[in-house]
């Protein structure tokens, strides 16, 4: 009877344990290799896509470095951009892996607020398609296909190409409304800037005359 109980206790504390045991093992352990670790929250001071390095400013004073790579997500307002689009100025939230050398690498990047939202101004970066001050491209043809989660869509244009057009990071209340009520065959002019011959970074759109 005594080994009974003393195995139903047994029993009984490792259920009770085990949601207990769960959680340390998400806590951010030095030398423990690819643990999750907490999220590191603060300002964005800088992208560095040559070293493909955030410099971020938390929260409590400090500056965290966080590694990122191709498959590192950039995620506003529920969609989807790539980490080129980051800004300084951006208050961020960004849930990363520990190495064994204690390096952060970058998993998703969730942006809480653009540094437009927080009333900052843009700092000018060479070679931005934002901060370039030149005539703009126009487009024409019929929508295609519609990738919400990424803030993009497909037009067929009058001489038959297909062109993914890609909204900016952080665009005004009205392209982002009329790119919510896009549907496939929607006939569209637009003005922006076509980034190759196959991808157009859309500016505005032009109302049907």
């Amino acid at each position: 009877m005594k080994s009974f109980l003393r195995l139903f206790s047994y029993l009984v504390f490792a259920l009770l344990t085990a949601p207990a045991c769960a959680e340390l093992a998400q806590l951010d352990i030095p030398g423990n290799s690819g643990a999750p670790t907490a999220d590191v929250v603060g300002e964005i001071r800088n992208v560095d896509t040559r070293s493909r390095q955030i410099e971020i400013r938390t929260d409590t004073g400090r500056t965290r470095d966080v590694q990122y790579d191709s498959q590192t997500r950039v995620v506003y307002r529920q969609r989807d951009y790539g980490v080129s689009n980051l800004e300084p100025g951006d208050y961020v939230a960004v849930s990363t892996q520990q190495d064994r050398d204690g390096r952060l690498f970058a998993d998703v990047v969730m942006v809480r607020e653009s540094v437009q939202e927080r009333g900052g101004s843009v700092p000018q970066r060479g070679g931005s398609g934002r901060d370039r001050v030149s005539r703009l491209d126009n487009l024409e043809g019929t929508v295609e296909t519609i990738d919400s989660q990424r803030g993009r869509f497909e037009v067929r244009d009058r001489d038959n190409r297909t062109v993914v057009v890609s909204l900016q990071y952080n665009p005004p209340r009205s392209v982002s409304d009329r790119f919510d009520r896009l549907r496939e065959g929607d006939n569209v002019r637009m003005e922006g800037r076509f980034l190759n011959q196959d991808r157009f970074e859309l500016e505005s759109f032009v109302p049907a005359s």
